[in-house]
């Protein structure tokens, strides 16, 4: 009998092989059978690429950038979530195609095309492994006896995954054979760019071992990752590194709505494009919106990749859609504080918009009246006010980011900080505080900034072994402040952070980065409907941050005992297990990736208190005083330069003083 993962794998890759390759002749072939010689890289890889880029993108959809805290939308993790055919559709989408063709292509006789395939799998397989730890490997996509395959643990999977990496690193050759059309790195013939390969092949090394770092259980691992560290970054193959945003590993979808149109454009713009959703549900939940928390750091650096992150609220024939925003400011004609609102052009998406049970609202000090300017009535949401998705990032051609030289730089500038700590024998040739500032450079030209970025960069928390402060959230349960100055781990938090930024929607990289480093200490999540929940930790009121994702229902029913040695893997290689009722599949167990975890004392610190709501986040945009907002909303209304004081205020940002009653 086949196993499940085999049948599944199989029976995607029949349909799509026998729909690329010409007729079979009916006398002599089996209709309902593959051939070898039927099997063409040249047009199934494409095919392998548009799927591997759904089967992500819907795992970020649902999945990533919500846990990742950078975007709100319909969807969050619960532990009674089944995860289906999200873990499945890995194996039976792509890694089938990969495996039949695997068959045909070897290192010896194809190289290259043999390298491009290990390249591809070991990123799917780096994946899998930090979302869900222990998964299908060596067993995946074989016949097996009886309906059961096994499963590798998180130390096997990252450690083949680095041999992998490494093989294929040593076996690209620019001058060996090339796909006429490569789906991923084209060159300008449209043939294969092999250096980009290889160089993806070497970042990706990088990426992987620098996560094994943390696995304490697992010294093998460690000491796999230590070598590979060090050979991805000898004189020769420091050349094979991403130097530039040309060479970002993204994967491009197309503009034909019948065959290769993102899965984004299908699952959030295609209703609004064709009518069929009204304009007026833009601001709704199926639309993905900057998270509070994410914004909070946009806003207080004055970071200029906002704008490139969120679309600006509308203000068109349909209505000015703009949040509203009662603040105080200092006149320094008047030489007193003025009561005014305005519009602002970006408001996050807060995770939750009512007070949290067991939590009352509490009273500012300074003002008595809970409907002034430190209440949340001072913040003012209507029609499309939230900071929406670009429509860059989820448009039919939309690109589909993998790794970028912005985050290589960060590794760099990670390994430089802490290669004696880990020891690490290499000998790079920047400081840790070019490739942090090579970081911030390669991310704001890979969106296009061109001004502010100097000011940015000299800002206290930006700058290089500064602190800088933050604003709140508007439940003060979070606050944006970024400490780097003080030692090389305070220097950590200024590069992670980068990072963090950096890798925007990316929710994979963001998730992983979290978890490996604890830098970004969000609160818990708080549920609006706590009966649709089966949280470990917070009474079915709140939790925190997932660490992984469960396994699918199906596997208790397909592969019961390599099921139950899975998560037995799982609990012993993580630093902190956390066995439950529930088959030791827990939602919360640590991976061995995973930073030093303590969540104990979660619930009593967060059943129950006193919110301060506050609009720091969006008080005094433009500035402290009337004067500054004067000459600062030029940076965005350019057009009413004509106009003077508190008429231009007025016809830009719609201004208004309010009165004050005597």
């Amino acid at each position: 009998m086949k196993k499940y993962l085999y049948t599944l794998c199989t029976a995607a890759l029949l349909g799509l092989a026998t729909s690329c390759v010409d007729s079979f002749d009916a006398t002599n072939q089996n209709p309902n059978k593959l051939y070898m010689e039927d099997i063409d890289i040249q047009k199934i890889f494409p095919g392998t690429i548009y799927k591997s880029l759904n089967v992500l993108s819907e795992m970020n959809y649902n999945h990533y950038a919500y846990m990742a805290r950078y975007v709100v939308s319909w969807t969050a993790p619960k532990s009674m979530d089944n995860i289906g055919d999200r873990f499945y559709n890995f194996y039976k989408k792509v890694l089938g195609d990969v495996a039949i063709m695997e068959e045909k292509y070897d290192r010896d006789s194809n190289g290259n095309y043999w390298a491009i395939l290990t390249t591809w799998k070991a990123y799917l397989y780096s994946v899998l492994t930090a979302t869900w730890g222990p998964v299908p490997m060596d067993a995946a996509c074989k016949e097996t006896y009886g309906n059961v395959y096994y499963y590798n643990s998180e130390a096997e999977v990252n450690i083949q995954i680095l041999r992998w990496l490494d093989e294929a690193v040593e076996t690209f050759d620019p001058s060996g054979e090339k796909m006429l059309k490569d789906p991923f790195y084209p060159g300008a013939n449209g043939e294969s760019d092999i250096e980009k390969w290889r160089k993806f092949a070497n970042s990706l090394r990088l990426d992987v071992a620098i996560r094994m770092m943390n696995m304490k259980k697992s010294p093998e691992a460690i000491s796999m990752a230590r070598e590979q560290m060090a050979k991805a970054l000898n004189e020769t193959n420091r050349n094979y590194l991403f130097t530039s945003n040309s060479d970002n590993a993204m994967g491009r979808y197309g503009t034909d709505p019948n065959s290769d149109v993102s899965l984004y454009y299908e699952r959030i713009l295609k209703e609004f494009d064709l009518g069929t959703k009204l304009e007026t549900e833009l601001g709704g939940l199926t639309y993905p919106a900057m998270n509070e928390y994410f914004f909070c750091y946009m806003r207080s650096y004055d970071d200029p990749r906002l704008s490139k992150y969120a679309q600006t609220s509308r203000n068109d024939d349909s209505g000015d859609h703009r949040a509203v925003v009662r603040d105080s400011l200092w006149s320094t004609v008047e030489k007193k504080f003025v009561q005014v609102s305005y519009r602002v052009p970006f408001l996050p998406r807060f995770e939750m918009k009512q007070t949290p049970s067991g939590w009352l609202v509490g009273k500012d000090e300074h003002n008595n009246d809970l409907q002034s300017l430190y209440s949340t009535a001072s913040v003012s949401i209507e029609g499309y006010t939230y900071a929406l998705l670009p429509r860059d990032f989820i448009k039919q051609d939309a690109t589909v980011k993998l790794l970028t030289c912005a985050e290589v730089n960060f590794m760099l500038a990670e390994i430089q900080l802490r290669k004696d700590e880990w020891g690490v024998n290499v000998a790079l040739p920047q400081s840790a505080e070019q490739y942090y500032y090579n970081g911030i450079s390669a991310s704001m030209n890979e969106y296009g900034v061109t001004t502010g970025i100097s000011e940015y960069m000299e800002r206290n928390g930006i700058k290089w072994n500064t602190n800088g402060l933050g604003c709140h959230d508007y439940r003060n349960f979070y606050k944006a402040d970024i400490n780097g100055k003080g030692g090389y781990k305070n220097n950590l938090e200024q590069v992670w952070k980068q990072r963090y930024f950096a890798s925007y929607f990316n929710g994979f990289a963001g998730w992983t980065l979290e978890r490996r480093t604890r830098v970004m200490k969000f609160p818990p999540f708080f549920y609006n409907n706590p009966e649709n929940n089966y949280g470990t930790y917070g009474a079915n009121l709140f939790d925190p941050i997932p660490e992984r994702l469960q396994y699918p229902i199906d596997e208790r029913n397909w592969n019961m005992n390599y099921y139950r040695e899975a998560c037995r893997m799982l609990q012993s290689s993580s630093q902190t297990p956390r066995p439950d009722n529930n088959f030791n599949d827990n939602f919360f167990t640590p991976l061995g990736i995973g930073g030093p975890y303590n969540q104990e004392g979660l619930y009593d610190r967060w059943k129950e208190g006193y919110l301060m709501y506050n609009n720091e986040m969006v008080a005094h945009w433009y500035g402290d005083t009337l004067e500054e907002f004067y000459d600062n909303v030029l940076k965005d209304y350019p057009e009413y330069s004509h106009l003077q004081g508190e008429e231009r205020l007025a016809a830009s940002i719609g201004y208004v003083r309010i009165k004050e009653d005597n």
